[in-house]
């Protein structure tokens, strides 16, 4: 939303779609951005997750589930109630190769992240408390490369580097008309510019994306048709120097 502060859609079966925001409506009302928003019309094909720890399907929602196409795992579905912040273990099929690091969105459309190790463990981390995770935690539209394979690595600039706890070098790659990007990034200095997209990679018009930051904070990618990618931060700058994901991260060419 205005100034990257966050908010939510809600779909309902009927097609109606509402807005919430994280804090002032006005926020939705200057600038509601729908780049990146996505979601499993169906629970066809896909695999139901065994919960972990307390954690159950929330009412009203789908069915906690995970599916695999082209190489992108995708998510749906909503759980609540759980007593520790590991959630599930992926099966095999759908595990990364590189630690992976996703926004999700939570109760009263505060922010979260998924935490997924290649090992298939997957933990929810809370931006502000961890009651908001057990509240809701929806899993809807979250996403990642299952590996590198056909992604173009993309050249950092402005002392942006790529992160050293365990996540992929940043890349990005084209399916069907949808730009995927994977990894994580982050810097010493001062510039918002981490990368300019190579021209296969940029899109028609301006996009902006949400994504996760330093402390499972919220962030957003604003993408220009000149290739040109900029980070901002909803609440300190700092807290995308630190850390910026770029998983989960896709948008329509």
């Amino acid at each position: 939303m205005c100034a990257a502060h966050k908010g939510r859609l809600n779909i309902f079966p009927i097609g109606v779609v509402g807005v919430t925001a994280e804090g002032d409506f006005a926020d939705a009302r200057c600038f509601t951005s729908l780049d990146g928003a996505s979601f499993a019309r169906s629970g066809s094909s896909f695999t139901t997750l065994k919960l972990q720890n307390g954690w159950t399907q929330a009412s009203g929602s789908a069915r906690p589930g995970v599916r695999l196409i082209d190489g992108i795992v995708h998510f749906r579905g909503a759980i609540n109630i759980g007593s520790s912040t590991a959630l599930f273990t992926l099966p095999k099929a759908f595990r990364p190769d590189k630690a992976v690091y996703v926004p999700v969105d939570l109760c009263q459309a505060q922010n979260g992240r998924l935490v997924i190790q290649p090992g298939g463990q997957v933990q929810v981390q809370v931006g502000r408390l961890f009651s908001d995770a057990q509240c809701a935690t929806s899993l809807d539209g979250a996403s990642f490369a299952k590996s590198g394979t056909s992604f173009t690595p993309l050249t950092l600039k402005n002392g942006w580097t790529n992160t050293k706890y365990g996540t992929a070098h940043a890349a990005g790659r084209v399916i069907s008309g949808i730009v995927h990007l994977r990894g994580a990034v982050a810097t010493t200095g001062s510039s918002p510019v981490p990368f300019i997209l190579p021209k296969a990679l940029r899109p028609a018009s301006s996009v902006y994306v949400p994504v996760d930051l330093c402390g499972a904070r919220y962030g957003r990618l604003v993408i220009r048709p000149t290739g040109v990618v900029g980070v901002s931060a909803e609440r300190s700058f700092s807290d995308a120097q630190c850390f910026t994901s770029l998983d989960g991260v896709v948008f329509a060419r």
